[in-house]
């Protein structure tokens, strides 16, 4: 992650962001307690969904089914992303079969997502540095210069709709599929890698419960999963006072307070999430494993930021373009408003 100036110089941090580093550590006791509390019942919920629909029982029961094993999905996913951080185990090795395995389970291939994800912890709140592992936000700038089509393709894709319904399902079923432009040979593999054995799943599924039944219980669980994980996402960096700056005035500490929010969910949201609504302090400090984001948080006043709530993040909806003039997100609705003018009267987003 960079963290010097556009000079080559290390800013000094200040005392409460080097205190976050003895949260660092990562520990196999809570490691494991996390694994037993979620992937246990997670196959539980699903043995019983197939079960249901094995036997001819109402599908509603499954669909029902589905909701807390979607959850404890997405909290599994959670520690996936620990591990591509390196701090859900202290062993690199388990890190990565453990990534792996996640991996497989949600269709989302370990190495290559590490080395994306990872590329967007370099480059987050960095307008020079967008496109790989974020959410697609042009400015307004870029979007009144863009060419009619490609307007329209940036409104189709900011669409609620699109983004959080069939966009979501392909970026996990269809996209992480196949390596990414500027993936290397260890990420290509590990696409291949995951297809064979999500296939290989698939098939040992013919071959035993059905085809039907597999993507009658993985269905609805998976689309559920990804819709609520690229909504997490989405509202991690796209909220109203979000920081962006140019490459020459990034500031890491500045990009990892204000360009990333702090979600704050009820308490059970919080569980199945994993702590990660407390994005900003992730950011500050990625290598501090989900199990200890809120102790390092608790004891550290500087990172208690005016949070997003759920009724606030609805609002983010509305929020599609960057106003790099006025340093705000505004909607489609607003630039139209303003007569398509970047520097036209404010209206609400």
């Amino acid at each position: 992650m960079p963290e010097a100036n556009s000079a080559g110089h290390r800013p000094e941090r200040p005392a409460w962001f080097l205190g976050l580093a003895q949260y660092e550590k990562p520990d196999y006791r809570p490691a494991f307690r996390q694994l037993a509390n979620t992937v246990l019942p997670l196959l539980g919920v699903l043995a019983l969904m197939f079960y249901t629909v094995t036997q001819g029982i109402s599908y509603w029961l499954t669909l029902a089914l589905s909701l807390p094993a979607t959850g404890l999905l997405m909290r599994t996913f959670i520690f996936l992303h620990d591990a591509c951080h390196g701090s859900f185990f202290p062993s690199p090795r388990a890190n990565a079969a453990l990534g792996f395995i996640i991996g497989v389970l949600t269709l989302t291939p370990f190495g290559q997502w590490r080395w994306s994800h990872l590329k967007h912890h370099g480059s987050f709140a960095n307008l020079d540095r967008r496109g790989l592992g974020d959410i697609l936000t042009m400015t307004v700038e870029e979007y009144r210069s863009a060419p009619r089509r490609e307007q329209l393709k940036y409104h189709i894709y900011r669409h609620p709709l699109f983004i959080f319904g069939l966009g979501s399902s392909m970026l996990f079923g269809l996209l992480y599929r196949f390596p990414i432009k500027g993936a290397k040979r260890p990420e290509r593999n590990s696409v291949w890698l995951t297809d064979i054995v999500i296939l290989a799943l698939v098939a040992a599924s013919a071959l035993t419960v059905g085809v039907r039944p597999f993507f009658l219980v993985m269905g609805p669980v998976w689309f559920i999963a990804f819709t609520l994980g690229v909504w997490l996402f989405y509202v991690q960096h796209q909220f109203q006072g979000v920081y962006w700056a140019r490459e020459g005035e990034w500031d890491f500490l500045r990009a990892s307070l204000e360009g990333a929010s702090y979600y704050r969910l009820p308490r059970v949201l919080q569980w199945v999430t994993g702590n990660i609504g407390l994005h900003h302090l992730h950011h500050l400090r990625p290598r501090i494993p989900n199990y200890r984001l809120q102790q390092a948080f608790d004891a550290t006043p500087a990172v208690h930021i005016i949070p997003l709530t759920l009724r606030t993040s609805l609002h983010t909806l509305r929020l599609n373009l960057y106003n790099e003039e006025r340093k705000r997100m505004i909607g489609f609705r607003e630039l139209a408003h303003s007569g398509g003018s970047m520097d036209g009267p404010e209206q609400s987003a």
